[in-house]
């Protein structure tokens, strides 16, 4: 079964990330389907039509996302009425749902536009919108090639990632599940602290074990200082991929160690935090390159509270010593971005806060501010546990975005580390 994607957007051509790419080909992947193509085509009429007229030959389920709202530049059904033969209609049900969305927001009378999005293609299922105004269709169409018909399918689906990705599980992949071929399941593992290159080397071996198995695939991606590596294996027998993938995960676990940080939907700061929280521990952090990257990183997780105590940004260095009690010799002699202010800055959070743990980030994002000693990119780095204070300094490439970034990554990573080595020395103490 060929199962095209076609998704409607000139913004996805300008610069605007295409998630419902990944997510719709991820969420057929687990049904051991697959899309044959993905196709990103502007709001012209005219360009829709054709990819659209040769998505109807070669595909028998065409997927759309996009242009189903109330606008000028929304030009999906009409689109898909010309091309397919078939009339639309204004469907009083899908009127009053659209009155009802409104209603709830406050506003009694919507706008005369969003009475296009009434209009539905004749004989087609209305998929109902929770998060939107927009009604999704699915529709059973005949095409006809060589005097044969050919029964195939079209979903007409939001464009809006919060309104499409739950509407295509709960409606969507239903329909889809009675092609199911087996089954697919995968597993993400997310490292930190080692180079891709390196990552591969180490789990080559591995890898080389599967390398005619068609039923097992891995794949690695490096954003930001972080590894992902993903293991996918299909097969009929549940148990049997179930086991696969956990000897998989076993074998990298033993090779990797430490450097895994998490699976799946885990990130770092998640991890931290569920760290602190198993140990009863609190953690406080001051920032100065940073801005409060990481401090927002680890309060954007529920339950934060249970662990976070307090965060600074000190980026000044007036505010370093009223805040910080950094001293200003230190400053003067050191400079805002060395091992020794960072370390001050530990001292300082520490005993402001009183947590368990502390952070402290003091660096040169650029694009201005460095000179021949202390490039951009430069950065210290400060975990402590307790008064046991650790910095360790680091020469990041890349833009101030990047740098920043990358600080925060390495900043998290460094105190899980911090983390695990402390609860293992408390382990071997009771040991004892």
């Amino acid at each position: 079964m060929n199962i095209e994607l076609i998704c409607s957007g000139t913004e996805l051509l300008t610069g605007k990330l295409n998630t419902n790419a990944s997510f719709i080909g991820e969420q057929l992947s687990i049904l051991g389907l697959d899309l044959s193509l993905i196709t990103t085509v502007a709001d012209r009429k005219n360009d829709f039509a054709k990819i659209l007229s040769l998505a109807k030959s070669r595909s028998s389920v065409i997927i759309i996302t996009g242009g189903l709202g109330p606008t000028f530049d929304d030009i999906t059904v009409e689109t898909v009425s010309e091309i397919l033969g078939i009339k639309t209609y204004k469907d009083k049900n899908v009127q009053l749902a659209i009155c009802q969305f409104f209603e709830k927001r406050g506003i009694t009378t919507p706008s005369a536009n969003n009475e296009r999005q009434s209009y539905i293609l004749e004989n087609a299922k209305v998929l109902d919108n929770r998060f939107g105004t927009a009604p999704s269709q699915m529709l059973h169409f005949e095409h006809i090639s060589d005097n044969k018909k050919t029964r195939k399918t079209i979903f007409l689906l939001p464009g809006p990632p919060r309104e499409l990705k739950p509407m295509f599980q709960e409606k969507v992949i239903p329909y889809f599940k009675s092609y199911q071929l087996g089954m697919k399941k995968s597993l993400k593992l997310h490292i930190c602290g080692m180079a891709e290159s390196l990552v591969d080397e180490k789990i080559r071996a591995t890898i080389d074990l599967f390398a005619d198995n068609n039923d097992v695939e891995f794949s690695i991606l490096a954003h930001q200082s972080l590894i992902d590596v993903k293991i996918a294996v299909k097969g009929e027998d549940e148990l049997l991929v179930d086991e696969t993938i956990n000897n998989i995960k076993n074998e990298f676990v033993n090779i990797l160690g430490d450097n895994i940080f998490g699976y799946n939907d885990d990130t770092l700061e998640s991890t931290v935090q569920q760290l602190l929280i198993e140990n009863k521990k609190t953690i406080s952090v001051a920032e100065s390159c940073t801005g409060g990257m990481i401090s927002s990183k680890l309060t954007n997780i529920a339950g934060s509270s249970l662990c976070f105590k307090q965060s600074v940004v000190t980026y000044s260095n007036e505010s370093k010593i009223t805040l910080l009690n950094v001293k200003d010799e230190t400053l003067k002699q050191f400079g805002a971005v060395s091992e020794n202010t960072a370390n001050e800055m530990l001292n300082g959070i520490l005993n402001l806060s009183k947590s368990d743990y502390a952070i402290s980030v003091t660096g040169i994002a650029g694009p201005n501010g460095a000179t021949e000693d202390k490039p951009i990119g430069l950065v210290f780095i400060g975990i402590s546990y307790k008064g046991d204070n650790e910095i360790f300094k680091y020469n990041f490439l890349g833009t101030r975005t990047d740098i920043r970034e990358r600080a925060t990554t390495v900043a998290l990573d460094s105190i899980r580390r911090k983390i695990l080595k402390t609860k293992n020395k408390t382990k071997l103490s009771k040991g004892k």
